[in-house]
């Protein structure tokens, strides 16, 4: 049987690029930090502004070396009273996206709950539509988190 590549910094360096091309024909990206890791490892962060959508977001992505896949990343803000409330809430309607949700360590502040909506996408299958349905993915989770606690 075949032994599959171990995926290396040329593949990190195909991936960013195609997130930049894809980004200048759906939306305006623009890489904020860019960074390959003493491990090799590739964390690159950028400033989408959405063409149906007035703000901008930060799109963070993390790509280990030697990996077949890729983590996109959105940040989430809750307030911090909502958040002991609804948090079970919350984690089912990211859950019903297929979406993962880490908290990020506070360093003091109770008011707000920061966290970061997280999406997988294996790069062998790795395309512009893959990335696409990610974003969108991603975009609709947090949508639907923000609706729900809005109509709280």
């Amino acid at each position: 049987m075949k032994k599959k590549r171990v995926p290396d910094k040329s593949d990190l360096d195909t991936i960013r690029d195609q997130i930049l091309d894809f980004a200048c024909a759906k939306h305006d990206f623009k890489p904020e930090a860019d960074e390959f890791l003493q491990n090799g490892d590739w964390n690159g962060i950028f400033i989408v502004k959405f063409r149906d959508n007035p703000e901008e977001e930060r799109l963070y992505c993390e790509a280990p070396l030697g990996e077949h896949f890729i983590r996109f990343g959105l940040h989430l803000e809750v307030d911090g009273e909502t958040w002991k409330t609804e948090y079970e809430n919350i984690l089912r309607k990211v859950s019903g996206h297929d979406v993962a949700l880490c908290p990020i360590p506070d360093e003091g502040e109770e008011s707000k709950k920061h966290c970061r909506l997280y999406l997988r996408a294996w790069t062998p299958n790795f395309s512009q539509r893959i990335f696409g349905l990610t974003l969108t993915n991603l975009m609709d989770c947090k949508e639907t988190v923000l609706s729900m606690l809005s109509g709280k």
